[in-house]
């Protein structure tokens, strides 16, 4: 059997190499802790058929445990992705996957508030409705409106299913009249009330309001040169 050369140095040595273990292993024991955090949720892999209706927590909250010694938080950009891929129509409730978390191997989760999400999911769908043009103010005096026309007629609207069957027709955003004693025409934008519908339609909506002399109203004659 070998034997050191220089007994004394090698005990020194290992009892210090011993204690070294021992305060690194006393250390990561006491750097295992358990931490509370925010995390931004992400709904992620929507079908592009569905709208969301319901609204959505920007962050949860998660229990960790583990060598918590560096920052995970919201701060720090930890996200938490809730993968709506298999997603259908209605209110269905959607469970958070701790096993999705980006997190450090040595971080497990312990517990996630809220576990799941409740939402609710429209069909997206399309239909032509049509315009309705806003006239604002009166003619000059002794004229009046004739006709108001509008092109196109309709407007191609996008929208969650049940909004978009209540539409009647959509309103423009306003022309005016005031003291015209002759024709207006202005070019328009539909304009929607609700958030979540728009308009799909790219030509220019132009309205034509034709302004006449009322009934009775004789008509000014040019002046001879």
């Amino acid at each position: 059997m070998l034997r050191p050369q220089h007994p004394l140095h090698f005990m020194i040595a290992l009892v210090t190499a011993v204690l070294l273990w021992y305060g690194l292993a006393g250390q990561r024991d006491q750097n295992i802790s358990v931490r509370g955090v925010k995390a931004a949720l992400t709904l992620v892999n929507m079908p592009r058929n569905l709208v969301l209706m319901s609204s959505v927590p920007d962050t949860i909250s998660l229990q960790l445990r583990g060598p918590l010694t560096q920052s995970l938080d919201v701060a720090s950009g930890l996200e938490v992705y809730l993968d709506l891929a298999d997603a259908r129509p209605g209110t269905s409730s959607y469970t958070i996957d701790a096993a999705a978390i980006p997190l450090p191997e040595d971080v497990e989760v312990v517990s996630i508030e809220p576990a799941s999400i409740t939402l609710e999911l429209e069909r997206l769908v399309t239909a032509n409705v049509t315009l309705q043009p806003v006239i604002e103010g009166v003619p000059a005096p002794g004229f009046v409106i004739a006709e108001i026309r509008i092109s196109p007629p309709q407007v191609n609207v996008q929208g969650p299913e049940g909004r978009i069957s209540d539409l009647e027709v959509v309103e423009t955003s306003p022309v005016s009249v005031e003291g015209a004693a002759g024709p207006v025409e202005a070019t328009v934008v539909p304009r929607f009330d609700d958030p979540l519908l728009r308009s799909l339609t790219v030509v220019p909506l132009v309205v034509t309001v034709t302004v006449v002399p009322m009934e009775g109203t004789p008509t000014p004659t040019p002046k001879a040169g």
